[in-house]
């Protein structure tokens, strides 16, 4: 299917077509090629092959997802969607075959695996694999196993289970600010999912451009790699000024929307009727399978949004995982919504012996006139800052009637509280650099609390760490309080997980040992203890007869002056020095190599701030979950918005776009918005033409002891001088362009950059420029009326502005003896490039002598209209196998 492929400087794709099922083949085409290896990995763990993958590693997931039926459930969905939205998923599934195979899975880990062309239901799997443990029923796991082995006489069950509440979970965060408190007068949208970080990461950006008048959009926003469309984050324009067309209407507007997971109780843990003393003995009830629907429609749908009413009424038909939405457009409307299928259960905390009987009513969305935030804590209706003495007297979340989206799970409320107090003191109107404030922010709202069970401590370090806490409690990375505050709190938590109170939690789970690998952390005391420490520390009526019959209790004081001695004995430093991202790669036996392939960040923050970088008690220091993307919407100016992911667009060690963006990323920062297609780079997509952004070096060959050359992406603007001075002089005349101004010489190849199927390079040698080369798609151009156009063709000119660095190379005469071998490697660079083709004017005769230097076999003399006119030229072909190339 024919479509565009477009990038900016950052490597992240711009998709247009002009109908909705050529993008989406555009879509899994690039990213089958940025993601290739990752998307792999991701289809092999829906198809319970991820062992051919990963080897041992991989077993117990495949053991999993075949208990799960992760490919029947996606076969299942895929066979009850719409037909439009079927043809959508085809079109997607096989836009990545086709990226796969032009190079795509072209990396040392899938060479042993045998290539499979993706089917139209295996992007629903991928979503699936991604998202089965992406609820609450692990953690139901482990509540039963708390059922199981921990009791505390006259204490109600429910109670005791309270203790493992998720009070450093790290959760998602994202806000909305109405149009009355903005500098521009309409909303704002912004937030940053938290998950796993993943290298390459789990979001992926991208801009998807549909022409079709009948249909047309331009949306913009985060992508699940091997996942259609864009159903979490994005922001979408119409109208005249938008890429999609005036066809799209007469007046422009925007809309966008951003997520959290609502911490719904989802999916349901049954019990096996066969053995319900067996703690194995159990299966889920999942919404998406129950109901052979994960919300493809609503993926498909959001693309055509035009106002926060669509999307709300989009998200009416989401099923998986449950979300809290935030949306606004640029009439000023902000909604804010629940979505997604929620079994009516009433007891959400221990296994049930049977599915529930039906699903929840959810409530209808609701107006935002001041502010939201949602960052996955139990919704509670806030009161206006003027009222309840907050700081400032800026937007509160007023939202009423909160309550009714309590699903059944919560994290800490303490980001949430702390977004709304930094909104709240705002001493002026809200803009996208206004909220980098906010991403950024430091300060644990949660240390207070636990550093208060050291109030009699006397000693240096604990007088050190109220101080810290009376300061703000800010976790930088430079901060050596901030260490000292982490170190102490992971002594305290493997204290707590080690005392006697809750040696029964230590006892065998009984869990299927084939997936150990795969559930054995949620049976991890310590990391459990590390969630629930706050409660712990509280609950003075968890009191258990010990083995000689005398109560066992926990003593909150003794404990947190034991741990701060372990931890002022350990060793010093800033928490930079330890808090560094720990990203998991597609196959473990690659982390190694990805990792070192991204420049050092350490990164501030821990899962209790609003800068959530994931450093949790009782698990190692460094970060192994955090902001996955970032973004700042803004509804008055699309241009005017901000995002940002942990590393780069691309997937690949090595490559300029695999780790761009992470300093930015490790400074809490985004990136602007490109929405202009003058300041962005066609790319070609078969593979014969070398991309790049303006000025960008996209080959280089050491010629040994006549030095460099290098080809680089021609900037039509800086390089003009360059170019005009060799067109100018006599011997250009066969060129054409001696009578333009320096001015028409840029306008001309600044047309030529926005042709995907066309490209100028200037070639340097030892840094000098030497050469232009303009290399061409025949077929799109009008030499192809001139001769049978063969695929894998690239047509070429070549003009030689400058003898460059000979005088430093004696025994070089004439540069073409460097320069021709090295021009004919890189037009044969391109994967795609089968054969070069030529059509040097029949006059010029030095040309034609270069060519056949150069191995070129002459060919018939033609004639047709050329830009510049009327042209009569002589063809010439040297194939890839005549120029002993071999494959690139």
């Amino acid at each position: 299917m024919d479509f565009d492929l477009f990038r900016d400087d950052l490597g992240i794709p711009h998709v247009r077509a002009a109908s909705e099922t050529a993008l989406a083949y555009g879509q899994g085409w690039v990213t089958a090629q940025d993601r290739g290896l990752q998307i792999e990995a991701d289809r092999m763990r829906a198809e319970e092959r991820y062992a051919e993958l990963a080897g041992a590693a991989g077993a117990a997931w495949d053991r999993f997802a075949a208990r799960e039926r992760l490919a029947d459930t996606a076969r299942a969905i895929h066979d009850a969607a719409a037909p439009a939205d079927r043809a959508w998923l085809a079109a997607y599934a096989d836009g990545v075959s086709a990226g796969l195979l032009a190079g795509g899975r072209d990396v040392p880990e899938l060479a042993g695996v045998p290539h499979r062309p993706w089917e139209p239901w295996t992007p629903i799997g991928v979503f699936l694999a991604t998202h089965v443990l992406f609820n609450g029923f692990p953690a139901i796991l482990w509540r039963a196993h708390v059922a199981r082995h921990l009791h505390v006489p006259g204490v109600p069950l429910e109670r005791v289970l309270g203790l493992f509440a998720a009070d450093a979970g790290s959760g998602s965060n994202a806000w909305a600010v109405h149009g009355a408190f903005t500098a521009s007068g309409s909303p704002l949208v912004a937030g940053d999912p938290h998950r796993t970080l993943e290298l390459p990461g789990p979001y992926q950006q991208v801009r998807l451009v549909c022409t079709d008048p009948a249909a047309p959009y331009d949306v913009l926003g985060f992508a699940f790699p091997g996942v259609p469309g864009v159903p979490h984050f994005a922001h979408a324009a119409w109208g005249p000024d938008s890429a999609a067309g005036a066809a799209a209407g007469s007046v422009a507007g925007s809309v966008a929307w951003g997520i959290t997971n609502a911490a719904a109780h989802h999916v349901e843990v049954v019990s096996d009727g066969a053995d319900s003393a067996d703690p194995g003995a159990w299966r889920l009830s999942w919404p998406a399978r129950e109901l052979s629907d994960v919300g493809v429609a609503v993926w498909r749908g959001l693309l055509h949004a035009r106002t926060a009413r669509d999307v709300a009424d989009a998200f009416a038909g989401w099923v998986d995982p449950v979300n809290r939405v935030l949306t606004a457009d640029s009439t000023g409307e902000v909604l804010s919504l629940t979505a997604g299928r929620v079994p009516a259960a009433t007891d959400r905390a221990l296994p049930a012996p049977k599915p529930a009987d039906g699903y929840v009513t959810l409530p209808a969305p609701t107006r935002v006139t001041q502010v939201a935030v949602d960052a996955n804590e139990r919704p509670v209706t806030q009161a206006p800052a003027e009222l309840d003495g907050r700081p400032g007297y800026g937007p509160r979340d007023v939202r009423p009637d909160r309550e009714a989206h309590d699903l059944g799970w919560s994290y800490v409320p303490h980001r949430a509280e702390r977004i709304r107090q930094i909104l709240a003191a705002a001493d002026r109107p809200e803009s996208p650099g206004t909220q980098a404030r906010v991403h950024g922010d430091t300060r644990d709202l949660g240390a207070a609390a636990l550093v208060a069970h050291l109030a009699g401590d006397a000693s240096a370090t604990a007088v050190r760490l109220r101080a810290w806490v009376a300061e703000g409690a800010h976790v930088e990375a430079g901060s050596a309080d901030a260490a000292l505050y982490m170190r102490w709190r992971d002594a305290l938590t493997h204290r707590i997980a080690r005392h006697p109170v809750l040696a029964p939690l230590h006892a065998p789970h009984g869990q299927d040992p084939a997936l150990e690998p795969l559930l054995g952390a949620v049976f991890d005391v310590p990391t459990a203890v590390g969630a629930g420490l706050a409660h712990l520390l509280a609950a003075d009526w968890l009191v258990v007869d010990g083995p000689d019959g005398q109560p066992l209790r926990i003593d909150p004081a003794a404990e947190a002056s034991a741990a701060l001695a372990e931890a002022a004995d350990q060793a010093s430093g800033t928490w930079g020095d330890v808090h560094v991202p720990a990203p998991v790669a597609p196959v473990p036996g690659v982390a190694g190599a990805y990792t070192a392939a991204v420049r050092p960040a350490p990164v501030s923050g821990n899962n209790e701030t609003v800068r959530c970088t994931g450093g949790s008690p009782g698990m190692a220091p460094t970060a192994y979950r955090g902001s996955v993307a970032r973004y700042v919407w803004d509804l008055a100016d699309r241009a005017g918005s901000r995002w940002g992911v942990p590393y780069g667009a691309a997937g690949r060690p090595g490559t300029a776009h695999f780790d761009d963006q992470h300093a930015t990323w490790a400074a809490a920062g985004t990136v602007p918005v490109v929405t202009d297609f003058d300041r962005l780079y066609a790319v070609d997509t078969t593979g014969r033409l070398l991309n790049g952004a303006r000025g960008a070096q996209v080959w280089r060959r050491d010629v040994g002891p006549h030095g460099v050359v290098t080809a680089h992406m021609l900037d039509p603007e800086a390089d003009a001088d360059v170019l005009h001075r060799w067109f100018t002089q006599p011997r250009a005349a066969f060129w054409g362009m001696g009578e333009h101004t320096r001015d028409e010489v840029a306008a001309t190849y600044a047309f030529v950059e926005s042709l995907p199927t066309h490209h100028a390079y200037l070639v340097r040698w030892d840094g000098e420029p030497v050469a232009l080369v303009q290399a061409y798609h025949p077929e799109h151009d009008p030499v192809a009326a001139a001769y049978e156009v063969a695929p894998g063709d690239l047509g070429l000119h070549f003009f030689l502005g400058g003898r460059g660095p000979v005088a430093r190379h004696g025994a070089v005469q004439d540069p073409w003896v460097v320069l021709g071998p090295a021009l004919r490697d890189f037009l044969f660079a391109g994967a795609g490039t089968r054969r070069l083709v030529g059509e040097p004017d029949a006059r010029n005769e030095k040309a034609l002598r270069r060519m056949a230097a150069l191995g070129f076999t002459a060919g018939e003399e033609v004639f047709f209209e050329s830009a510049q006119g009327p042209k009569t030229a002589r063809m010439a072909y040297l194939t890839r196998e005549e120029a002993g190339r071999g494959a690139p």
